[in-house]
């Protein structure tokens, strides 16, 4: 009678443990973790220090940096380097901030980093959140830089597959940096994502022969051309694009941003170097 109890209570074990997690499960555990904790703490204490540290150098000509801010640009490269709970940490350390456009971006690169771990049904949900917030801030002001705005919204948009709503943002983006290639991209995805495959391929092949395009993005079109047309308008991951999409734009906008944006993600790669993985 005893063994019989055991063995059913080792099965019972078993399959209580053995039972998959839900994507709240997922998340609430990344956020409770040792390595999200501690590095929070850590990068609270940092960043406030060589914030002020920016400000005090900077040119008067230059608006000051806010803290939370830069917690956002840290949570973007973080996500970028795939370190999840040091991307939540940095996004719920933004939350904090009192201006409206840092907290619209940070629910939004919450999301992003949502998608980038599977958990599509939580990753939409904060999308939402993020654009009901939006519309509670009727002629919402942009405080800091606006083609970074312009980035974070059009890549949140365009990993939830609202395509139309991407295109707006990355077409303010290209008024600001003349980049043009995002809007671009995004709308030869959305005719890929909605069967218009012709129009899809040929946008993609004018950008794969555009010189204006970085040539990392180029090379990646062709690949992905090639397998398009091989597969009959497989479209690959539904992550592919929007990755390929955060990595180069970021990239491209360090080299060829303006002088604030240009110094403000460099003196906070050196702060993530410093920081703990």
């Amino acid at each position: 009678m005893i063994r019989s109890l055991l063995i059913l209570m080792t099965l019972l074990l078993l399959s209580c443990s053995s039972k998959k997690k839900t994507e709240r499960e997922l998340y609430e555990e990344t956020i409770s973790g040792f390595k999200y904790k501690t590095y929070k703490a850590t990068s609270d204490a940092a960043v406030g220090p060589m914030v002020s540290t920016y400000n005090e150098q900077k040119p008067d000509s230059i608006a000051p940096l806010n803290s939370e801010f830069a917690h956002l640009i840290l949570g973007y490269m973080w996500t970028l380097s795939h370190k999840p709970a040091m991307a939540f940490a940095e996004a719920d350390l933004a939350q904090e901030s009192n201006e409206d456009d840092v907290k619209l971006l940070a629910q939004s690169l919450r999301s992003i980093v949502m998608y980038e771990q599977g958990w599509d049904t939580l990753a939409h949900e904060e999308s939402e959140a993020a654009k009901k917030y939006a519309h509670q801030k009727p002629g919402l002001e942009v405080g800091y830089e606006l083609s970074f705005f312009y980035m974070m919204m059009g890549l949140a948009n365009i990993y939830d597959k609202d395509f139309n709503q991407s295109k707006f943002y990355w077409a303010g983006f290209a008024n600001e940096t003349a980049i043009h290639w995002p809007y671009q991209l995004t709308d030869a995805i959305d005719d890929l994502q909605n069967h218009r495959l012709q129009q899809g391929l040929g946008k993609l092949k004018v950008l794969s022969q555009d010189p204006h395009v970085p040539e990392a993005l180029r090379l990646a079109l062709d690949e992905q051309l090639s397998k398009i047309e091989q597969q009959g308008g497989d479209v690959t991951s539904s992550l592919f694009w929007p990755k390929l999409i955060s990595t180069v734009v970021f990239d491209q906008l360090k080299k060829t941003g303006n002088q604030q944006l240009i110094s403000i993600i460099e003196m906070l790669e050196k702060v993530k170097d410093n920081l703990p993985v």
